[in-house]
């Protein structure tokens, strides 16, 4: 379980700071002063190259995202947390085959 930060311990508690000593003189200009990150997360690459392949799906009926956990839970389609159901792969799945197929012009347009 990850450490709540009251929890962790500050290395650098009780140091004085490198500008008081004069240490960061001769520091490259990029690290002498970091600017404040604010209370925004930094974006992982992982999560800038996931973003390109996400998808947001609306359905008609609120049962039917309810219905896909349960078959991707049935047919033992887990998430990597080996708990979830791992819905995207579930629908990615059952929808390859019908695109494929609406490619080939073989499913008429609605």
């Amino acid at each position: 379980m990850p450490l709540k930060d009251e929890d962790r311990r500050d290395p650098f508690a009780g140091l004085e700071p490198a500008d008081e000593l004069g240490l960061t003189s001769h520091l490259p200009p990029g690290l002498r002063a970091r600017p404040p990150r604010g209370d925004e997360r930094k974006v992982r690459p992982s999560e800038r190259r996931r973003r390109r392949r996400q998808l947001s799906v609306t359905f008609r009926d609120a049962s039917i995202p309810e219905r896909l956990r349960k078959l991707a839970l049935e047919w033992d389609m887990l998430a990597p947390d080996r708990e979830s159901p791992a819905v995207s792969e579930l629908v990615e799945y059952m929808l390859t085959p019908a695109l494929e197929a609406a490619e080939r012009g073989e499913v008429a347009p609605p």
